[in-house]
């Protein structure tokens, strides 16, 4: 017993010191930062700007605003990391100004001045993402599933938490949590290490071809994903549902993602990688169409919400792995950069496109329109990646 205890105290050193030497806890802390503040906004962001009085429309056009930012944020960012080399100057810069642009929030009246907050904030706060995505994919990637899924398990503790507040103390709680939750993005940008070698003055490197129609499948994930990035919060609150429920079925969602995310590398042997991609558009096409047709029926949305396993955690775990074959090893910052870009495109097109169809086809044919796009992009998965399998992939 004498010594067995010490021999594994010193082996658990041993292990948290591997991990430190090998960058995992600081970055597993950015993504628990970045994604805990997500999962503030995504489900809870919505409800705070309609306690602000802004109606369907006006809030699918603020969140569209939200989402144009990472059209090109996640660009700038990628761009200047790999063309200057200063990474991690980036992440931190970044994450530092989006804290700063957000504390305006409160002293924001009227659609634009909001708008004006939201664009800057979010514009900071997501070129801060392409640069640890590629480090990780370079440096970690047979690990970059169970680095990332910190922070999903920062989203959900975010989520299930947040929720019974907001029932007792009101939507407006909403602002100083986030606000912490990027003070503590800043904090952890501190302790990574350097995310690359410097590159300054080397010619930009290349992409391969191919990556289009990729980037327009991803584009068409997204654009599905409007409705429930946007409105589904105030979808369920509308059928009766209470906070603290909404916040049970987005928890439940990233649950399942967390899994996927720890055994992405099973799925990775097993199957091969434009199957895998093709079958999370497909399983896209049910969700929303389970959530458009029984939206009084929790058994059916928390049914719905496992598969968010698949058409996030999986589709995203594919999405970051596929996209850093397109480029170099130059351009992977670049490239990841390219992918952020179409989904901000994607997102910012589909929060639009919510608010008016909620005020044209109604609550539930918004979910339906969001299943006939998840379905154009699984057509083009099928006519395109397909059958460039053997050259790109």
């Amino acid at each position: 017993m004498s010594e067995r205890g010490p021999s594994k105290l010193a082996a658990g050193r041993r292990y948290v010191l591997t991990q430190l030497a090998r960058g995992d806890w600081p970055r597993s802390a950015f993504y628990w930062f970045y994604f805990s503040a997500l999962g503030a906004l995504l489900p809870y962001w919505p409800l705070y700007l309609r306690s602000r009085g802004f109606g369907p429309r006006a809030l699918g056009d603020l969140m569209a605003l939200f989402a144009l930012s990472r059209i090109v944020a996640p660009y700038v960012g990628g761009w200047l990391s790999d063309r200057f080399g200063h990474r991690l100057t980036v992440v931190r810069g970044g994450a530092l100004l989006a804290l700063v642009c957000f504390l305006l929030i409160e002293y924001a009246r009227g659609f634009v001045a909001v708008a004006a907050v939201m664009v800057s904030f979010s514009f900071f706060w997501y070129a801060t993402l392409p640069p640890v995505e590629a480090s990780t994919l370079a440096f970690h990637g047979d690990r970059y599933g169970r680095i990332r899924l910190w922070g999903s398990l920062g989203f959900i503790v975010v989520v299930l938490g947040l929720g019974p507040i907001l029932d007792r103390l009101g939507a407006s709680v909403t602002v100083p949590v986030i606000a912490l939750l990027l003070f503590g993005l800043w904090l952890a940008t501190l302790g990574l290490a350097p995310l690359a070698q410097p590159t300054a003055g080397l010619a930009p490197a290349p992409i391969r071809r191919g990556l289009a129609p990729f980037l327009v499948a991803c584009f068409l994930m997204q654009v599905s994903y409007g409705p429930y990035y946007t409105f589904y919060s105030v979808y369920l609150a509308h059928y009766g549902y209470d906070k603290a429920v909404i916040g049970a079925l987005w928890a439940l969602g990233v649950v399942c993602e967390v899994v996927v995310f720890w055994q992405a590398g099973r799925f990775f042997a097993r199957f091969r990688e434009w199957r895998l991609f093709a079958f999370t558009f497909g399983l896209a096409v049910v969700r929303w169409l389970v959530i458009a047709s029984f939206p009084r029926s929790w058994p059916a949305l928390a049914l719905a919400q496992t598969f968010h396993a698949f058409t996030f955690g999986l589709y995203h775990a594919l999405a970051v792995r596929l996209v850093s074959r397109y480029a170099s090893p130059g351009a992977k910052a670049r490239a990841q950069a390219f992918y952020g870009s179409a989904a901000g495109a994607g997102a910012a097109v589909g929060a639009a496109m919510s608010g008016y169809l909620w005020a044209s086809v109604g609550r539930q044919g918004m979910f339906l329109c969001a299943a006939a796009v998840a379905a154009a992009g699984f057509a083009v998965i099928m006519a395109g990646l397909r059958a460039r399998e053997r050259e790109t992939f």
